[in-house]
């Protein structure tokens, strides 16, 4: 890769090198040794042919919140990169869309009206992929029918993420009380801290919390996700 990136700067080209769900390469090991993790020696790597040679531009993405704290938390790679939260999108352009479907769906069977648009929002927020799923119910069903079900399976989701497990509930109502948690609000569970990080970890993984390294919080995995966290404590 070096030898490409010398080539192209001979060539007056500083090319910009992109690498998406890099945590696949955690606890991945250079020879089979526990002392050679193959994450590091790459980052040495992207920050000698950034930062030292200037030969390339690297971006790296990764949609595992924890992955990133361990990046974000390496102080030889906090001080040599920039960190950007990619989030979904805000409220405005997610009503620019909904009210302007034929535009930007080419869907004409259909228009929304601003209650509608409004209500799709407060379901599943800016996450794109939701979004194009409850649009594309409304050709056969009603929209108060399609968000209900959708509601309803984000519940299920939450309970069958959460069965037999008390543990993995008790975390679960402390975010459904206060949605954006920090470590010092789980102090108070009864919960080993090392299976609290695991469990931590696992809900990330899963989609069930988000994590954000450059704040230390939790919270659900989206406005769906927080939908079927609240009607899974509701009696």
């Amino acid at each position: 890769m070096k030898a490409e990136f010398l080539k192209l700067h001979k060539k007056g080209v500083k090319p910009i090198l992109i690498i998406d769900e890099l945590q696949a390469l955690d606890k991945v090991y250079i020879d089979n040794d526990r002392e050679r993790l193959l994450i590091i020696a790459l980052f040495n790597f992207f920050v000698a042919m950034t930062k030292e040679s200037h030969l390339a531009h690297i971006i790296i993405a990764s949609s595992d919140g924890y992955f990133l704290d361990t990046v974000y938390n390496d102080s030889r790679l906090k001080k040599t990169s920039r960190f950007y939260k990619v989030d979904y999108l805000g409220k405005e352009d997610v009503m620019e869309w909904l009210l302007n479907l034929e535009k930007y769906s080419k869907i004409k069977d259909y228009k929304l009206s601003s209650g509608d648009a409004e209500e799709i929002w407060e379901t599943v927020g800016g996450s794109m992929w939701e979004i194009q799923e409850i649009l594309s119910r409304l050709f056969e069903h009603p929209l108060d029918e399609v968000l209900t079900a959708y509601k309803k399976t984000m519940r299920a989701t939450i309970a069958h993420y959460t069965e037999f497990d008390k543990n993995k509930v008790l975390l679960l109502e402390v975010v459904n009380k206060k949605e954006i948690v920090s470590g010092t609000d789980l102090e108070d569970l009864p919960i080993e801290v090392p299976a609290l990080k695991e469990l931590l970890r696992d809900m990330v993984k899963n989609n069930i919390l988000y994590f954000d390294p450059t704040q230390a919080v939790y919270c659900p995995q989206g406005k769906s996700c927080r939908w079927g966290i609240r009607l899974f404590f509701e009696k």
